[in-house]
């Protein structure tokens, strides 16, 4: 393979599968949320003549229709989230989040002078589907805000373990070359679907910080409202996940705790040692 080709499989092509996927995430999103209106930092439903701004946040207040502003948004991301894993993830990976990148950074998967490239790419992507939404719309798109009444407290912790049990999911699935289960990709998505679904006490989710950077940046006002929260919470869930995986769950030349009982420091051996670990050698190729 010639250098070109070398540098255009291995570094522009995953660059812009990053852009793409969010693209076509972010988009889909923008268009199947209500429009936020920005008049007074209000948004009117077309199909009725009351306006209120909290009804054009993807928030899961009480008080609003269960359907449209929780199951509805669970679903659609969902299924967008595993239709962009299904499509690009024979060609780089897709993350389409800045969360899997790191929890993939932490994993030894994502070359840490790709972590930076692939967020930009990401909140390119987003930024792009948001305006081309707002073309489209003739307003401004929905946004995914955290509402004043929301404590912040709340919104961390919960973001924290939506996404550290996404970015587990998404390394269990896709880290492993053995792993087979058709499904797995399927799983991803239905964990995003079930963190959505799991906002509906909270007030508010984001899940992935790029999918809300770009209507905040083409909305602006509320929509930056604690955006940082999306940021901090979702990254430090992500690096947990990819921590907690190397740890116990990754196959057995990277995990962690067992490349350390492996190290020469730790292989004291004596002729009970020995044979302990023939005994696992042995089972381990029975199994395998």
């Amino acid at each position: 393979m010639s250098r070109h080709r070398r540098v255009y499989r291995t570094y522009i092509v995953p660059l812009l599968t990053e852009f793409t996927s969010q693209f076509m995430v972010t988009f889909w999103g923008s268009m199947a949320m209500k429009p936020y209106g920005n008049e007074g930092g209000t948004g009117t439903d077309k199909n009725t003549t009351t306006t209120n701004e909290e009804t054009n946040v993807r928030s899961c207040n009480k008080e609003d229709d269960y359907l449209l502003t929780v199951f509805m948004p669970a679903f659609q991301t969902g299924l967008s989230v595993w239709m962009m894993i299904a499509v690009f993830w024979k060609i780089s990976g897709a993350h389409f989040n800045p969360a899997i990148s790191i929890g993939f950074l932490v994993a030894g998967i994502l070359k840490p002078i790709m972590f930076i490239p692939y967020v930009l790419f990401q909140c390119l992507g987003s930024i792009v589907a948001a305006a081309a939404a707002k073309i489209i719309l003739g307003e401004n798109p929905g946004i995914i805000a955290i509402p004043d009444h929301v404590n912040t407290s709340t919104v961390f912790l919960n973001e924290f373990i939506c996404v550290a049990l996404l970015i587990f999911c998404a390394l269990t699935t896709c880290a492993d070359p053995k792993y087979d289960q058709q499904t797995g990709l399927l799983a991803v998505g239905l964990c995003v679907f079930q963190g959505i679904l799991s906002a509906k006490w909270v007030g508010t989710v984001g899940i992935s910080p790029s999918r809300a950077f770009g209507p905040a940046v083409i909305v602006g006002g509320k929509a930056w409202s604690r955006h940082w929260l999306f940021w901090v919470a979702d990254l430090c869930g992500g690096a947990f996940a990819g921590v907690y995986y190397m740890l116990f769950f990754a196959p057995p030349d990277k995990c962690w705790l067992e490349r350390i009982h492996r190290s020469p420091k730790n292989n004291t051996k004596g002729s009970g040692s020995n044979e302990l670990d023939s005994m696992v050698h042995d089972d381990e190729e029975k199994h395998a």
